[in-house]
């Protein structure tokens, strides 16, 4: 039985979801409109991100049959549904390229924990302990959460799919859910059951997640060079080579106990790396590593919030950007952190000053300008994360022919009033009670700021219900 690690927690669990349950909208909930008709924005702000200023315009964006039809001044298109959009701005649907899905039925369990901490309750306690069922219910809320906070992409390093019924249920989850995703299957060593995890990936390339192309896609969680001995490492690397899989793995947090200096230069001198390889955190690499990941077509994710909270180190934002790279962005674990990209855009942006005011305060020589911009983090929430995944042919900005990964922004409040600048008020101001509409593949899943056709208390009773259970064994 797993005890209780701090008393009265059912208790704070069910008055939470109770909470949360009352302040969601109940049945009747809204009717699914017609997927074949067309939507017209009118008016908007589009944040395009198409070109070096963010590409700011204002005007119409038609959607049909799942993309973005056109964009101009005006548009004239009688069989549209219109959404008056003066006043509001419209944004690419925002990427989370790292985040631990699964975590969200021990929501805040590390609010005050050390990287130590959260290893020895989060990953050595509780994660073993998660049933196809308790992962279902968490990943679907999870990715409730991030579609109601402006995400339509996510990454999901799963170290909880541990069974076949789990990975079964994680991807009938998220495609419930109806976000975008790729399954980040974590692939553990062999004498922890590697063996049995590369047959079910192949079982899953075979059948569920046979297309290649589709809303919910099959990816990798490797151990990488901190995490697995030297002489097994290339098996992994190898074996996403030959699926041709996307790949993540934690790697350059000095805090690792597994932590191999110049393991990163070691992958790249074996021709490990490859663009569809992305590493996370990647805090403390050597200065030539990072132009090493950069000449591998290969990328970084940057978790800022819980780098600074459990002491990864200084958050690698600058150094990727100086090496060639371009970062993508992530929340990694609800566990200890928020669950919104909103707040990773500002943590970076922050981060990142803080460290070049501290040096320009110890050469006396104030700054010139900024080293990064807010233009740059929303990339790294939308663009650059969709090159970075391999998508950016897709999703990642507002482009005639992309797929329509859309979020409207209610404009018009306190937080963006006069609106001088769009980029920048969505970096600095904005937050998920400004996400009004969300479409992923054109399919509204939100809109006037309540969800249709999923009903969202249900999924925080099934949420609560699971974890109680989990609290009991």
């Amino acid at each position: 039985m797993i005890e209780d690690p701090q008393p009265g927690r059912r208790l704070l669990l069910a008055g939470a979801a109770g909470a949360l349950a009352a302040g969601l909208p109940q049945a009747p909930l809204h009717a699914q409109p017609r997927s074949d008709r067309p939507l017209l924005f009118r008016g908007a702000t589009l944040v395009t991100m198409e070109d070096a200023e963010g590409g700011v315009r204002r005007g119409d964006l038609l959607v049909r049959e799942g993309r973005i039809a056109a964009i101009a001044d005006r548009i004239d298109a009688n069989e549209a549904e219109v959404v008056a959009a003066e006043g509001d701005i419209l944004i690419p649907g925002l990427i989370n390229s790292h985040i631990h899905l699964g975590q969200a039925i021990i929501r805040g369990l590390s609010a005050d924990h050390t990287l130590g901490q959260y290893f020895q309750t989060v990953v050595g306690r509780y994660s073993p302990k998660l049933t196809a069922e308790d992962l279902a219910a968490s990943d679907h809320l999870g990715a409730l959460e991030q579609i109601a906070a402006g995400v339509t992409t996510i990454f999901d390093w799963s170290r909880e799919v541990l069974t076949p019924a789990h990975a079964d249920a994680a991807v009938d989850a998220m495609r419930r859910a109806g976000i975008r995703a790729f399954l980040g299957y974590a692939i553990p060593g062999a004498a922890q059951g590697g063996e049995a995890v590369k047959a079910d990936i192949r079982r899953l390339l075979a059948g569920p997640l046979a297309a290649r192309d589709g809303r919910v896609r099959l990816a990798l969680g490797l151990r990488g060079p901190d995490s697995s001995p030297p002489e097994e490492t290339p098996a992994d690397f190898t074996l996403a080579q030959e699926l041709g899989l996307l790949h993540q793995f934690h790697v350059g947090t000095w805090l690792y106990p597994g932590r191999r200096p110049r393991g990163v230069a070691a992958l790249a001198a074996g021709r490990l790396l490859t663009a569809r390889s992305i590493l996370v955190h990647a805090n403390e690499l050597d200065e030539d590593e990072y132009r090493m990941v950069a000449d591998a077509g290969a990328g970084i994710v940057v978790t800022p919030e819980v780098e600074m909270l459990m002491g990864h180190g200084q958050p690698a934002t600058g150094r990727v950007l100086r090496g060639g790279g371009r970062p993508g962005l992530g929340v990694d674990v609800v566990t200890g952190t928020g669950g919104d990209m909103f707040t990773q855009m500002r943590m970076a942006l922050a981060a990142q000053r803080l460290a070049d005011n501290l040096l320009a305060r110890q050469r006396r020589e104030p700054l010139a300008a900024v080293t990064l911009t807010t233009r740059q983090v929303l990339a790294a929430a939308t663009i650059d994360a969709a090159r970075l995944l391999g998508i950016e042919a897709e999703v990642g900005s507002l482009k005639v022919g992309k797929r329509a990964d859309l979020v409207l922004l209610k404009g018009g409040g306190p937080a963006t009033t006069p609106l001088h600048d769009p980029v920048g008020a969505v970096v600095m101001q904005a937050h998920p009670g400004m996400v009004d509409t969300v479409l992923i593949d054109g399919e509204p899943i939100r809109r006037d700021g309540r969800f249709l056709g999923r009903d969202i208390a249900k999924a925080a009773s099934d949420l609560q219900r699971q974890a109680e259970s989990l609290m009991r064994r």
